[in-house]
Order: C-alpha cells, then sequence, then structure tokens
C-alpha cells in the first residue's frame, strides 16, 4: 500500500514538474515575441533606439570599435546602438571564456571566433540561442546565401539541428591557402632563387643571414619569422607530410592526431636546426606584435607569414609585388608539394546570447552583412570616404586613404571586417573588380602556385554533445603540453631524439589516440551522409 502511495505521489510530482516546466518554456516564449517597437521589415530596425553590448576579437590596426565608420553608419540605418567589450586576439580567448565562466555574457558576439566545440558546448547549456527559426523569419540575406552556397546550412547544423553561430564566406583564391611571404630585395640583392625543397629553403635563410642581404653593413637580417612559432606549422610543416587542422588529419579515410606523427617529429628537427643556426627569430617565442611587424618595417625579415603591406607598411600597393611567395616545398620526407587548404566556408563569426532581449532585431542586424551593400560595408567601410569607384559604370573600386597611412591601415579605421573575422561574404563577383592589378597578380601566383597542390586535412565536421564533452576535457591538456614541448623542442632545450617517445607517451597518456577516435567517428559520419 505505502509503494502504491509512493508510485502515486512521483507521478503527481511529475506532472506538476512538467506542468511548471512547460509555463516556463511558453512564457520564455512569449517573452522573445518581438515587441511594438520592432519593425520586420525596412529600416530602422526598431523605432526607438535600443542599446545592445557587443563583444568581438579586435584587430591592433583598429580604432575603438565605436570610432568606426561602420557602426556610426549601422547605428543611423537601423537605430541599433552598442556598448562594446573589444580585445585583440592575444587576449580574447581568454576574455570569452571568463564571460562564459562568469556568466557576464554580452548580447552578441560579433568576431567571435568560436570553434565548433565551443559552438556546441555552450549551444548545449542554452548559453547561446538558436538561430534557425530567426534566420528562417528575419534573415532574407543569409537565405539567399544559403541558397547560392547549397553546402552552408549543413557546414554549420550542429548535430542537434540547431544553429548557433553564422558564418562567413570567402572564396577569394588569396583568402583559399595560408601564405608565406619572401622579400624579393634581398633575393636580388644575392642573386638568389625561390627555393623548392626545404633544403633550398635552408640554404637561402642562410645566404640571407650572412651575405648581408639587405645591404646596410650591418648583421641584423632576421631570415625567417612569423607572429608565434606556431603559425610556421600553417605553411612549413606541410613539407614534412603532415597536412592537419588544429592537430587532425586524415590519410585515406583513417583519422590521426598530427603531433606524434614521424613528420611533425622532422619539421620539429628542421625548426630546431634554423633556430640553432640563427635563421629563425630568436625573439619568435616573446616578441609582442608591435615588435614582430617593426621588424618588416626595418626591411629585417626575409621571410614571413603577413601581408607585406601590414609587416613592412608600404603606402604604395604596387609595392606588395615585391614580395613573392614562397612556393610548396618538397622534402625526402614528402616528395610532392603539398599545401593545406581552407574552407570558404568560416564557422563561429557571430552569436546571439541568451542575455540578448531583442533577438529579432539582433537578427535583422546581422543579416544585412549577408548584402552585398552590408558587405561592403563590413570590409571596405564608408563609400567615398574609405573606398570609391573608379568609373561611372561601378566596374572597377579602389580603395582611398589620407596621407601617412597605406589602405590596409586606412581600411582598418573604418571596416570591422579589415582585421577581425565578422560575418560577411566575400565574394568574387565583388572583390576581383578592386582597381589594384597587384592584388590580382597575388591572387594569380596562389591559382599557379599554391592551389594546384591545395588539400583540406580534414572536412568540418561536428562533434556530438558526449564526444565534444569528452574532447573538452582533453584538448586543454593536450594543447598546453603541445605549447611547452614544441617551444623546448625548438628552442633546443630538450632533445628531439633522446626525449620523443616519452613526449609521444605523454600525449597519448593525455588523450591524443582518443582525441584521434572520436574524430574518426566524426569522419565516418560525414563521409557516409555526402
Amino acid at each position: 500500500m505505502k509503494k502504491n502511495r509512493s508510485l502515486f505521489i512521483s507521478f503527481i510530482l511529475l506532472l506538476l514538474a512538467g506542468t511548471i516546466l512547460s509555463a516556463c518554456k511558453a512564457e520564455k516564449e512569449e517573452s522573445q515575441e518581438p515587441d511594438d517597437n520592432f519593425n520586420a521589415e525596412g529600416y530602422p530596425i526598431v523605432d526607438e533606439p535600443i542599446t545592445l553590448e557587443m563583444m568581438g576579437q579586435s584587430s591592433p590596426l583598429q580604432p575603438e570599435w565605436g570610432e568606426m565608420g561602420f557602426f556610426e553608419v549601422m547605428n543611423e540605418m537601423t537605430n541599433i546602438n552598442f556598448n562594446f567589450r573589444t580585445s585583440t586576439s592575444d587576449q580574447f580567448q581568454q576574455q570569452k571564456q571568463l564571460a562564459f565562466t562568469s556568466m557576464e555574457l554580452p548580447d552578441l558576439f560579433f568576431g567571435g571566433m568560436f570553434t565548433a566545440a565551443e559552438e556546441v558546448d555552450y549551444g548545449s547549456q542554452g548559453l547561446l540561442i538558436p538561430l534557425e527559426g530567426l534566420i528562417e523569419d528575419y534573415a532574407p540575406n543569409l537565405n539567399a546565401i544559403m541558397q547560392k552556397f547549397p553546402d552552408l546550412k549543413a557546414s554549420i547544423t550542429a548535430p542537434d539541428g540547431h544553429i548557433y553561430t553564422l558564418p562567413g564566406i570567402d572564396n577569394l583564391s588569396h583568402s583559399m591557402t595560408p601564405l608565406m611571404w619572401m622579400n624579393s630585395y634581398w633575393l636580388e640583392n644575392l642573386g638568389i632563387e625561390r627555393p623548392t625543397t626545404t633544403e633550398e629553403f635552408y640554404d637561402l635563410l642562410k645566404a640571407f643571414k650572412e651575405g648581408d642581404a639587405n645591404q646596410n653593413g650591418e648583421a641584423d637580417e632576421i631570415p625567417l619569422t612569423a607572429t608565434n612559432v606556431a603559425e610556421l606549422r600553417y605553411s612549413l610543416l606541410p613539407a614534412f607530410g603532415v597536412n592537419q587542422s588544429d592537430g587532425i588529419m586524415e590519410d585515406n579515410g583513417e583519422v590521426k592526431y598530427a603531433f606524434i606523427e614521424d613528420g611533425y617529429k622532422e619539421y620539429l628537427k628542421y625548426l630546431n636546426r634554423l633556430y640553432k643556426d640563427g635563421l629563425l627569430d630568436q625573439q619568435i617565442f616573446s616578441h609582442t606584435w608591435e615588435q614582430y611587424v617593426a621588424k618588416g618595417a626595418a626591411n629585417q625579415a626575409g621571410v614571413f607569414p603577413t601581408w607585406p603591406i601590414v609587416m613592412v607598411g608600404f603606402s604604395d600597393v604596387t609595392e606588395a609585388a615585391k614580395y613573392p611567395l614562397l612556393p610548396a616545398l618538397t622534402s625526402e620526407f614528402s616528395p610532392e608539394p603539398v599545401v593545406t587548404q581552407f574552407s570558404e566556408i568560416k564557422r563561429g563569426r557571430a552569436a546571439i546570447t541568451s542575455e540578448n532581449e531583442h533577438p529579432e532585431a539582433t537578427m535583422r542586424w546581422l543579416d544585412y552583412m549577408y548584402s552585398q551593400e552590408g558587405s561592403i560595408l563590413a570590409r571596405l567601410g564608408v563609400e567615398g570616404e574609405n573606398w570609391e569607384w573608379t568609373d561611372g559604370e561601378g566596374s572597377y573600386w579602389r580603395l582611398l586613404a589620407p596621407e601617412g597611412m597605406n589602405t590596409t591601415q586606412a581600411n582598418a579605421q573604418d571596416a570591422p571586417g579589415a582585421g577581425t573575422a565578422v560575418p560577411m561574404v566575400i565574394d568574387k563577383e565583388f572583390f576581383l573588380k578592386e582597381d589594384n592589378p597587384t592584388i590580382h597578380t597575388i591572387a594569380g601566383w596562389v591559382e599557379e602556385e599554391y592551389l594546384p597542390y591545395a588539400d583540406v586535412p580534414f572536412p568540418q565536421v561536428y562533434l556530438t554533445l558526449e564526444e565534444q564533452q569528452e574532447v573538452n576535457t582533453l584538448k586543454p591538456d593536450l594543447d598546453s603540453y603541445l605549447e611547452q614541448m614544441e617551444a623546448k623542442f625548438v628552442a633546443g632545450e630538450v632533445s628531439i631524439d633522446e626525449d620523443w617517445d616519452e613526449y609521444v607517451k605523454t600525449m597519448k597518456d593525455l588523450g591524443a589516440d582518443r582525441l584521434a577516435e572520436i574524430n574518426q567517428a566524426a569522419y565516418d559520419r560525414w563521409a557516409e551522409a555526402k
């Protein structure tokens, strides 16, 4: 009897709980209905101004976001204003994680740099809201882009069927691969041809160091540099047979963790050789962004991965043609050239959080980025101030810059897309109309020298929630140990030959093999669904 009474009471409690949850859900759905201040079509988006909080990753070239012409135009057109929480790449990831752990979320992430892992994690917790309903109702421009790029919707839909972040699209050839630049003045000064193998590259860097390549009479040349040592993986690691994305690679259907492969070991030996012989920047583990680009401005850098107009800082855009690409290198470990290819779909650029009381208005604001006018405003800035048509027919356009600035610096003053990965569509239809022969020259270099050897190392997949939770426990320790040991191996603080086996064992103990297994399952699902 007591057992039956307990079952009955439990049943009543479950019914009450279900009723309460349903009521809460209904109340939340009702509270998300747009108010009379919101306009589903036309502009302004809201009749009376509203103010939201935006968080994003800024660029060192940019001013405070509130000073940008882009936001001034958008505010005037939409009646949506913003308070900003921005930080540069060195600090943004930490600030973003802190926002979620402290539950001090902004209304909107713009230039949010979300990984697939973060999308699933924060989305499943309800901290990022599902966007597919808002897209259907309030995002005609994004819907049109999804029609134009048929793989887009599937690529941004998480395993639970929800879309938690908005993407960017970039199908320009010079955005499809990592780029590594060479100082042609140094090549000409020493009469050296561009290398095709890793050994030829070593010889070239040695000549740069010992031959007074910049001809100033001082031994101040830095043959090879980058913002940090990890950045070199993009362009140099494929030459050793390892083409990876965030440590994951696929070889004939088999998924592997790249940073315990023999090719990675040989890559580390090569970098250690460069570092020991003074051919790799001795400050690569410590310099700031400002210190790094100052080396380019002082004509001390021979080979580097940062666009020359930023690294060297010239005003004449045609000067960029003096910095050819480092060819795709081969080695005894990889006899055929391989270049890492990026997807034209750039996930994780914007998200609306659970703190946002105006999701419909925010979606309409974001959707403007997917119109041609919105993408131009986000990437180029204000017409007549940052760029202009060079003819009366809309056939060609050019960037503008005041005296004392180059076009990249000037562009970044008003366009967040110049330096920040924001949602926008960089499409050949418009952006190849730039009246800049040099950019077309660079695109031609990429199409001729890189794209024939380009290969996507791993498809854009989503993990299940359970898989993602496990990865979230594995990745931090793996990444931390990798960063620590990569620096020690390259700097020669530990011996690669003597300590490699212990390094691999530790990586496996930390879950390297399990990480590969999880991604194998995701890859198999992706391959089956193709």
